[in-house]
């Protein structure tokens, strides 16, 4: 099974920078840092932030005021938020063209390119994790000044719920041949197989995970960086699209996927709704 390494950023903004000190925003003690970011705090990446927060105050004496946001909310607004007096200092913002990259474009995002090589970041992350980071003067993503730095990265990962396997007799499969036959069997026996949302991002991750696997370097790069041209009736993505169909004809993820989110896909794996998880 093909594994995708992808990454969030943590944002600088222009309205509110601390390092460099900006009108855009009410007039604050120039020793505090307003933050937003998205992940649950008892999640892994929002522990980890807490104790960049406890060392960052530690090592600066400067005070970390937080404020919890969803993914969406920052997703949705984040345009009108930081063109606004309510802007906050440091953002965490989903990476690529659509969002990161629209803010750049804008000019809400601070240029952070002498930060970065100041302090070795750009030796640090892999070429493959900087291309989410730089964007150019129309916000496409892998050249140009950095505008933040990824605070994570993430593996895109099959979930299985052993017991449900064991009651059917079936064993983890280790291929994606033997993936579609554990699908089926377990469609057979009338269990929905795929935990999947449509309402926001998961089942356009599973899209594109099938289209990178008949996918070569060039394909990703025309669809991502914008090379050349992408064939949209070509074998990438018109497999993805056939496979999909064949998804939901095979009963292989729920005719109700298209009105649930993110957090139902996973509580309904976590739950036992469902066996496997993407």
């Amino acid at each position: 099974m093909r594994r995708t390494l992808q990454a969030s950023a943590a944002m600088l903004v222009v309205a509110g920078l601390v390092l460099t000190g900006c009108s855009s925003t009410p007039e604050r003690d120039d020793k505090t840092l307003k933050l937003w970011h998205f992940e649950g705090t008892e999640s892994d990446v929002g522990i980890a932030w807490q104790k960049a927060i406890e060392i960052f105050e530690e090592e600066t004496g400067a005070t970390v005021e937080y404020e919890d946001k969803s993914f969406e909310q920052i997703r949705s607004t984040a345009s009108q938020v930081l063109n606004s007096d309510e802007a906050p200092d440091v953002m965490e913002s989903p990476k690529g063209n659509a969002t990161a990259g629209l803010l750049a474009s804008q000019g809400l995002l601070a240029d952070i390119t002498d930060a970065v090589e100041e302090y070795g970041w750009d030796d640090k992350l892999a070429s493959s994790l900087q291309t989410t980071a730089r964007y150019d003067e129309n916000g496409v993503m892998g050249s140009g000044p950095w505008y933040g730095v990824p605070n994570y990265g993430e593996f895109v990962t099959v979930y299985y719920n052993k017991d449900m396997f064991a009651a059917q007799g079936l064993d983890v499969p280790t291929s994606y041949d033997e993936f579609e036959d554990v699908l089926q069997s377990f469609a057979d026996a009338g269990i929905t197989p795929l935990a999947e949302a449509g309402a926001e991002y998961p089942l356009g991750q599973l899209f594109y995970q099938l289209a990178l696997s008949k996918a070569d370097r060039s394909f990703v790069d025309d669809y991502q960086l914008y090379d050349n041209p992408v064939d949209w009736q070509g074998p990438e993505l018109t497999y993805a699209a056939e496979k999909l169909v064949e998804y939901r004809d095979n009963g292989w993820i729920s005719q109700d996927a298209t009105g649930l989110k993110a957090e139902d896909m996973g509580v309904g794996f976590m739950s036992g709704q469902y066996p496997i998880m993407v």
